[in-house]
């Protein structure tokens, strides 16, 4: 094992340990205004910059921008071959930096600052000199995104997430595992809770992480029979389109178990960084669901005990 990989690894659970955790997730989401909910995450490594006026929008850029940081620091002690592991783990910001991007095309509006991303980003220094969405899908045709079947705003998220299924279920076992489950938590509420149809390129790549018989479900119930073994799992406790959050709250806890497992085992290896940077990103979820809760009611605490 080369020193790269002792290095980050020994980093990254230093950075874990600065992680919010369910308890103080579970603090925040339940503060009784949004005021008191941003002066506790003022003293997490989320908030540290926060302004004292700062909006959930304001935060929740925040805490990205904090992950990203996490993961570019990652990256430095890492071997550079392992690069393409690292913009796996920081796809979903490159994701959300794109989507918003898409979003202001659509309606004029300003968006927020993007997520800085450096060296992590696939396509986003790209996809931001766009002026159209036409232009955005032929640019994400020609990276590693690829083609996602149109160009509108819906279509583009979709075919971003299913992208990044497959990617992330080329990084070994555990990952793929989490990137079939993904897929068919994608697959139920496009088509039971959007009710929309998921265009033949998309299609074809969903194909390849759960085989075909998915295509022919009308129910989630239907769907679960249909899918895999390695991604039924995700629907265990869905039966309607009314329950997918769960579906959500199991994808996070599944992560979680696994990853907790795999670092703890102490083998400094492309597993236990994958499985590092899987808790930074569980962690970044938790606090997005806490800024959202709070000064809310009610509170659902499933969410954060889910991934205690």
């Amino acid at each position: 094992m080369t020193a790269g990989w002792v290095a980050a690894s020994t980093r990254g659970r230093a950075l874990l340990t600065r992680t919010i955790g369910a308890d103080l997730a579970r603090s925040i989401a339940t503060a009784t205004s949004w005021a008191s909910a941003r002066d506790r995450l003022r003293n997490t490594v989320y908030g540290a910059e926060l302004a004292s006026t700062a909006d959930r929008r304001t935060a929740q850029l925040a805490a990205a921008t904090a992950t990203a940081w996490q993961l570019r620091v990652l990256a430095g002690w890492l071997p550079p071959a392992s690069g393409g592991l690292v913009r796996t783990f920081a796809a979903p910001m490159e994701i959300a930096n794109i989507e918003a991007h898409v979003a202001q095309l659509a309606t004029g509006t300003t968006s927020a600052p993007p997520i800085p991303l450096g060296t992590l980003g696939v396509a986003w220094s790209a996809v931001a000199k766009q002026r159209s969405a036409d232009q955005v899908r032929v640019v994400l045709a020609r990276s590693p995104w690829g083609d996602p079947g149109g160009a509108d705003r819906a279509t583009i998220a979709l075919g971003l997430h299913v992208a990044w299924a497959r990617r992330l279920g080329r990084h070994g076992p555990v990952a793929a595992t989490w990137a079939r489950g993904g897929a068919a938590l994608l697959v139920a509420r496009e088509q039971f809770a959007f009710d929309r149809s998921i265009p033949e390129v998309t299609a074809r790549e969903l194909d390849r992480l759960l085989g075909t018989a998915w295509r022919s479900a009308s129910t989630t119930s239907e769907l679960t029979d249909r899918l895999p073994k390695s991604a039924r799992w995700i629907l265990a406790d869905v039966t309607s389109a009314a329950d997918l959050w769960l579906g959500e709250i199991t994808l996070m806890g599944r992560v979680t178990t696994d990853s907790q497992r795999v670092a703890a085992a102490a083998r400094n290896e492309r597993d236990t960084m994958a499985a590092i940077m899987a808790l930074l990103l569980v962690d970044l979820w938790r606090v997005n669901a806490a800024i959202e809760a709070a000064g809310r009611t009610p509170v659902i605490t499933e969410v954060f005990d889910a991934v205690a």
